[in-house]
């Protein structure tokens, strides 16, 4: 079976969330976000999953340094 990759805007899309705020996340929360190999970022279901967990704690008022706390068991459950 075909593993799914999105691009940044796809996965964007998928979360409602701006392009911007990936990258973001990507770099405050140190995110090991695959690349292919001309450098882009591509999303596979368990980092859309990860996102999403992470936008649910921000959406509850979650600073992203309580995320960053919690990441390794969000990272687990994903």
């Amino acid at each position: 079976m075909k593993e799914n990759k999105y691009t940044i805007s796809e996965a964007a899309r998928l979360l409602s969330v701006e392009n911007h705020v990936l990258r973001y996340w990507e770099e405050e929360l140190e995110l090991k976000i695959p690349r292919n190999e001309l450098g882009h970022r591509y999303y596979r279901e368990e980092e859309i999953q990860l996102l999403h967990c992470i936008k649910e704690l921000k959406n509850k008022g979650f600073q992203l340094k309580a995320v960053k706390e919690v990441l390794p068991d969000l990272e687990q459950k994903s």
